[in-house]
Parts: structure tokens; sequence; C-alpha cells
């Protein structure tokens, strides 16, 4: 299969966990970028934390940003596409992670809050980004995107919980397993995805998606192949086409060599 588009997810797939593009990984990369195959990234980070990825890797596609909240241009800075939590949910979301003692951040295209002093060194080291403490519990504007820091025991509670109560208003998943992502119905890396696709005028049979975690599933249901990551869960991989080596052996390499013909 002659594929035109590869979307690569980041934390657990793309980086390893240093948070760093392997070598190898990169030169596979750039080797295929010259064979007129194009990549995205797509990742639950903002666009802020992704583009000195996409800037290294000289890639030129819409960056699928905070979990499918936001495509951006990294070649001209333009926004296509942008959904927010209303308000009014978005406060009812940090009531309930306040009134049970999780971490939050809120995701803007131009910033990062948090109301957790440990999350403002989480932020830096994990996207290089400078969160903004906040002492009061609300937001005078939609995020797009609010998510929860705790063990993965309390995650998993509050994802029963909050997928059950706003089944019918909002999105939600886990891009891994100590963090839980809240977004606005409809918006989720397929989406965003989708929309690229129809952009570029390209079909399912020609995207190959790379991804380790459940908010990639979204992607995996419209690419023509979905590949999962050795370190994937369990239901992941069943969900896929093709279980590639995990994210510290190189496995976004040894997927496309292995399936790029």
């Amino acid at each position: 299969m002659k594929y035109k588009l590869v979307v690569l997810d980041m934390d657990g797939t793309l980086l390893d966990d240093h948070h760093q593009v392997s070598e190898k990984n990169k030169r596979i990369i750039q080797h295929f970028s010259k064979e007129g195959i194009q990549f995205i990234l797509a990742s639950g980070r903002p666009y802020a934390s992704l583009y000195p990825y996409v800037k290294d890797l000289g890639l030129q596609l819409p960056v699928i940003a905070a979990n499918g909240a936001v495509v951006k241009c990294p070649l001209t800075n333009k926004t296509h596409y942008a959904s927010v939590v209303p308000l009014e949910l978005a406060q009812e979301i940090l009531n309930y992670g306040k009134a049970y003692g999780y971490s939050i951040s809120c995701y803007f295209e131009d910033e990062v809050i948090t109301f957790d002093e440990e999350m403002v060194k989480v932020h830096w080291e994990l996207e290089k980004l400078k969160a903004k403490m906040m002492d009061k519990f609300s937001v005078e504007k939609a995020p797009n995107k609010i998510i929860y820091s705790a063990a993965p025991r309390r995650i998993e509670e509050a994802f029963k919980f909050l997928a059950n109560e706003y089944a019918e208003r909002l999105y939600i998943t886990c891009s891994a397993d100590i963090y839980l992502d809240v977004m606005n119905l409809g918006t989720s890396k397929g989406k965003a995805l989708s929309y690229i696709m129809h952009q570029m005028n390209i079909s399912s049979s020609e995207v190959m998606v790379i991804g380790n975690n459940f908010n990639d599933l979204a992607m995996f249901e419209v690419a023509g192949l979905a590949v999962a990551m050795d370190n994937s869960p369990e239901e992941v991989k069943h969900q896929s086409g093709f279980v590639t080596k995990s994210n510290t052996e190189d496995g976004v390499a040894y997927a496309l060599e292995k399936l790029i013909t």
C-alpha cells in the first residue's frame, strides 16, 4: 500500500521516555518525507509544545494539538480549527476536580494555566511551557482542554463518573494512565484528522496512524491502517491492525520500515 499521510502521536509513541525523538526515528521520518510521504503530529499537548518538534523534523502540515481541539499550521501560524469547552461546563469540571483533590490545568491557544504548583513543574519538564499559576479556582474564558492529573486508580474513578455524567455534553478521554482530558463534545484527534484529510482530498486507505493510548482510538477509526505501540494498553492493541515495537525501541521507525512500500 502506498500511504500518502502518516499521523504520529507524540508521548509514548514518537517520543521516548525522556520526551525526545530518537535519531533513528528522525532519520526514517526524514527519509520517507523525501519520498513524498507527508507527516502530521497529533497530540494531547498544546500547540506551543509541539512546534519545536515540528520545526526539528521539518514538517509542514497542520498540527493536531490538545487532542484535536486545535488544528494549526506551523508555516503560517494560522489556526484552521479550534473548539472550546463551554464556560459553564468548564467551571463544573473545575469544581468537581477541586472537590475531589485532582491536580487541574486548562489549555488555551496562547497559554496554559494551572491551579497546582506541582503542575507548573510538570508542564515545564514535559512540555517546556511556563504554565501560569492561578489562585482563584475559575476561568474567565472557555478553554480548549481541561486535564486532571492523579494516580491511575483515581483517574479511572474520575473517568467513569465524568464520562457517564457528561456523555451527551463533553468528550472525556485519557491520554495516559495519569491524565484525564476533557474537551467539547465532537472534539477528538479523529475529527481533526478527518478535517485535514478532507482538506487534502485523500482517502482513509492512504492514511496510517501510529499511537499508543485511548485518545488515539478516534484516529484509528478513520485511518486505513492503525498501528499501536508495544507499550500500549491491551485494549488499544486489540483495535489496531499492527503492533510495532515500543517507544523506547524506535517503534515508529520499525513500523514505517515494515509497512511502507
